[in-house]
């Protein structure tokens, strides 16, 4: 699998002074988000949870970072652990090659973190690069038991189920894939379908850059988001294969809207232009909220032709590059088109 190039790498929201090995706090922001009755919504989050820590590297290794200033940390401080631990952190790259790019950290000493890349590799990574250790959301923190009633609807049991929670499988070859998995609420706890009703799943981890789909019955929700303005770039992989178009579930994790032209999608390489209207190579289709329905279509698809953003049943000559498909709190499909040289993540 190749490096990924850095999708919105250089969209920043605010200014803001990075101070070495110790904990800093970006600006705070607050987002409400509808949901619709007898509807899918998409949803993800605007804001990211504070900070546990702030630093720099000193030293690395393959999928290891020694922090530069002796921290100090607690060991496995920052590894997920069922009863004692609620909560899955992730390094995600303030500056330098990687810049945006998070990873899951799965162990942690005095002052070392254990990365699981994913496949990517950390070339380019320098001593002096700055991060963040960040707590994942969670289904229990952006929907806690007290907002059943305003975020979602309560499930009566585990087959009459209310307001269910879709998470994508992104890691599925094609397009228009299944979920990978569903949660509903019950019993004052989030229960996964398929497994028993008397597991919680309050701490499952909810990604950065990607979305979720919200399924509600006969309820009108809104979620509150209290977190952090994520003043740093953000970046995310996207797959493409040899033999097959590739649907890639991205969302960024900024309170306000994103443009087409400053998601440096086509500065990145990330998206590739088309040969023509009718052959298009790259596609980015999004799906509206305001629309009520179950497995909604997409309302718009676009792609990047001589020198510009053009969207589908619209003249080729238009350029719709400041279009704000990036909303905050939702997402949109990158599909990617047949790569030949794939399979391969940019």
């Amino acid at each position: 699998m190749l490096r990924p190039t850095t999708l919105l790498a250089a969209l920043t929201v605010l200014p803001l002074a990075v101070f070495a090995q110790s904990v800093s706090t970006d600006p705070v922001g607050f987002v409400t988000l509808g949901t619709r009755s007898n509807s899918d919504t998409i949803f993800s989050t605007p804001l990211a949870r504070a900070e546990a820590f702030r630093g720099s590297v000193s030293t690395l290794s393959a999928t290891t970072i020694t922090a530069a200033g002796a921290p100090g940390w607690t060991p496995s401080a920052f590894v997920y652990a069922a009863g004692s631990q609620s909560n899955t952190f992730y390094l995600r790259f303030r500056t330098g090659a990687k810049a945006g790019s998070y990873y899951t950290i799965t162990a942690n000493s005095t002052d070392t973190l254990t990365l699981d890349l994913a496949g990517d590799l950390l070339t380019g990574t320098a001593v002096g690069d700055e991060f963040a250790l960040i707590p994942y959301w969670t289904l229990g923190t952006v929907f806690p038991a007290n907002t059943a009633g305003t975020a979602f609807e309560s499930s009566a049991s585990a087959l009459s189920r209310k307001t269910e929670i879709f998470f994508l499988d992104t890691n599925l070859v094609g397009i228009n894939s299944s979920a990978l998995a569903t949660f509903f609420f019950f019993n004052s706890a989030w229960r996964k379908v398929g497994t028993a009703v008397t597991s919680s799943f309050n701490d499952t981890p909810i990604a950065p850059d990607s979305y979720l789909i919200i399924r509600n019955k006969a309820f009108t929700g809104s979620i509150a988001v209290m977190g952090g303005v994520v003043t740093s770039p953000q970046a995310t992989p996207l797959n493409s294969y040899a033999t097959t178009k590739q649907d890639n579930y991205v969302a960024i994790s900024y309170p306000i809207d994103v443009s087409l032209n400053s998601s440096r999608l086509i500065e990145s390489g990330a998206f590739r232009p088309s040969t023509s209207a009718l052959v298009r190579t790259d596609e980015l289709l999004v799906i509206s909220n305001t629309a009520t329905g179950i497995n909604k279509s997409s309302v718009a698809t676009y792609y990047y032709l001589n020198g510009g953003w053009r969207k589908v049943g619209s003249p080729v000559t238009t350029d719709f590059g400041s279009d704000l498909v990036f909303k905050a709190g939702t997402g949109a499909v990158i599909r990617k088109g047949v790569n030949p040289s794939g399979p391969t993540t940019t």
